[in-house]
């Protein structure tokens, strides 16, 4: 979302199911504006997400957005931003959540970018941690790109607006009105050519950011959206490390995390995953595949992903790999909370 100023908004000043008195404009998105607002029950600071006028009269983009609230409501984690309530007001649903003082990952970027290695995993890790807590529960966010992501002013890293997410039941993902749903820059290539999106698509939106962190630059480019949607489709991420202009040295192995999340192929990506599950070491397998536990010495961080092992290993079984730079494989430990420092 752009942020906009409130000087003229006609909605700031009303108060929204008898409660919810908008205070200033934030943000304006494609589905909905955020305001910050006063909850005058409880006297507290609160963000209200109100659907543009017009919307509400399209049945189907009501749901769309009522199943947004239903959806976030069911997730609590720290590194997500909370949604409290939802209602309707005059025909205007909206959404009420957590207020979050601070800045979007974008704003870090445009005013940062490149970041060292060490940092862009110090934004990334709470990012995949929030995206593994909904994908636990049956959630897609469908729209992971550094203007959701909010760091605030005491440094906690949040997810905002699951406003696209939905419930993993192999519902399509469809366009509305006309605006195919996802940012073209993040975009996963399985949204464009067949609109379905699942928890792995999440996973290449994530990579994309982290290519972004660690380069200053979206990895396609183009004329026009659609231009730049189709590039995901037919071409590969590169690696962050053959653009050249970095403060600090790419390591391989945040090229091969890079590469391993925004793999053309769904089947093909590591899955966020919070596995309580012992790890199997698998000592012969390629240091570039999906599963790989990929360890980052220089920055004392791990980025844990976990996917299916193939059928002849096990059945159902998560098999997950920890490399070192190297490419030796040390012996197994359980796995952790994704993208966490190792044990000392």
């Amino acid at each position: 979302m752009s942020t906009v100023t409130p000087v003229g908004d006609p909605l700031v000043g009303h108060v929204f199911g008898d409660r919810y008195r908008l205070v200033e404009k934030l943000a304006r998105g494609g589905m909905a504006t955020v305001y910050r607002a006063l909850d005058t029950r409880l006297d507290r600071t609160v963000a209200v997400k109100v659907m543009h006028e017009g919307l509400g009269d399209d049945m189907d983009f009501a749901r769309k957005f009522d199943r947004e609230a239903r959806a976030a409501a069911r997730l609590s984690h720290p590194n997500i931003v909370a949604v409290f309530d939802q209602g309707d007001d005059r025909g205007r649903p909206y959404i009420v959540m957590e207020y979050v003082e601070g800045r979007t990952l974008r704003q870090i970027i445009a005013n940062q970018a490149p970041l060292s290695p060490e940092k862009a995993l110090s934004y990334i890790e709470p990012v995949v941690k929030a995206l593994a807590a909904a994908h636990e529960v049956g959630l897609v966010h469908c729209d992971v790109k550094p203007e959701n992501v909010i760091i605030s002013d005491r440094g906690v890293v949040k997810v905002a607006d699951f406003g696209l997410a939905k419930a993993v039941t192999g519902q399509t993902v469809t366009a509305t009105q006309g605006l195919l749903i996802g940012t073209v820059s993040y975009i996963p290539p399985e949204l464009v050519t067949c609109g379905r999106a699942t928890s792995r698509s999440d996973v290449y939106s994530a990579g994309v950011v982290l290519f972004e962190l660690l380069t200053g630059r979206k990895p396609h480019t183009g004329e026009t959206p659609i231009q730049v949607a189709y590039a995901h489709v037919h071409a590969d991420v590169p690696a962050p490390s053959s653009l050249g202009r970095h403060k600090v040295a790419i390591p391989d192995y945040l090229d091969a995390l890079v590469a391993a999340c925004t793999r053309r192929s769904p089947a093909e990506r590591p899955a966020a995953t919070r596995s309580r599950s012992p790890t199997t070491s698998t000592r012969s397998s390629p240091p570039v595949r999906a599963g790989a536990r990929l360890n980052a010495p220089s920055t004392g961080t791990q980025c844990t992903f976990a996917s299916p092992a193939p059928a002849k290993h096990c059945s159902g079984a998560t098999t997950t790999t920890r490399y070192s730079p190297n490419g030796s494989a040390p012996a197994p430990r359980p796995t952790s909370p994704t993208l966490r420092p190792p044990r000392r």
